[in-house]
């Protein structure tokens, strides 16, 4: 594909860029990280000077997780839509900084979180009945366990697919939640034969980032190349103000 060949091209002429891009993306996930924990020993601590027990099924507990968990998947999207904003500026031979990429994802954090907000809302929609039916009805029948297994990953294929030119448009443009998904979807009208054949080779890749050592070649070459692609296709495929 034509998105794919100029992705190529430009990994290929400046790979640095695209790799400086996956380090910083790395390095905020790991601030990100610690900055969890450290949140979590903080209220652990907190206990201990009062002398109370830390019991996980506390409420207090359950609602420090809620927090972190609320804080952690807020600032993670918008490091995400950080990472589609740098592809896109190393397709064009621009380094992005550290403080700029920071300032980004907090920018954007809240319009990519409000994409990933509708598309689990849609994903509990679509999953959720037949989840119920089989722990309810169908959990004696035989063969139903796999044929649920095999619903739940075939429905949460297509609409994680559904969902991706929306949070890349959110991440390349700086678009709110409602033109993001707009745009995502006019593309997956006009290009879902090239697109459906883009995400699955981003899904392989995705999948290869979590095998030891084959994801040192996956971070900083594979995944940047197949992402820089699908930015590539929106670019020449749909028209989109920048809003930054």
């Amino acid at each position: 594909m034509e998105s794919l060949k100029i992705a190529i091209g430009s990994v290929s002429k400046q790979p640095f860029l695209f790799v400086w891009a996956s380090l910083l993306y790395l390095l905020m996930f790991s601030l990100l990280a610690f900055a969890a924990v450290g949140i979590f020993l903080i209220y652990f601590m907190f206990l201990s000077v009062f002398g109370v027990q830390l019991e996980l099924g506390s409420i207090p507990t359950i609602g420090v997780f809620v927090v972190i968990g609320v804080v952690l998947c807020l600032i993670l999207n918008g490091i995400n839509a950080a990472l589609a904003m740098a592809y896109e500026r190393a397709l064009g031979g621009e380094k992005i900084s550290l403080t700029r990429f920071y300032s980004y994802a907090l920018d954007k954090a809240q319009y990519a979180f409000g994409i990933i907000i509708v598309r689990n809302f849609l994903w509990l929609l679509t999953v959720g009945p037949f989840i119920l039916l089989y722990i309810y009805v169908l959990q004696d029948y035989e063969y139903m366990d796999l044929a649920i297994i095999v619903y739940v990953l075939f429905a949460t294929f297509i609409i994680h697919m559904i969902f991706t030119p929306a949070l890349l448009i959110c991440g390349t443009y700086g678009t709110g939640v409602f033109l993001s998904l707009k745009k995502g979807l006019g593309l997956l009208r006009t290009k879902h034969v090239f697109f459906i054949g883009m995400y699955i080779l981003f899904a392989i890749v995705w999948l290869l980032n979590f095998l030891p050592f084959i994801q040192i070649a996956t971070i900083f070459f594979a995944y940047p190349l197949v992402y820089a692609a699908m930015i590539v296709m929106i670019k020449n495929s749909i028209k989109v103000e920048s809003e930054f």
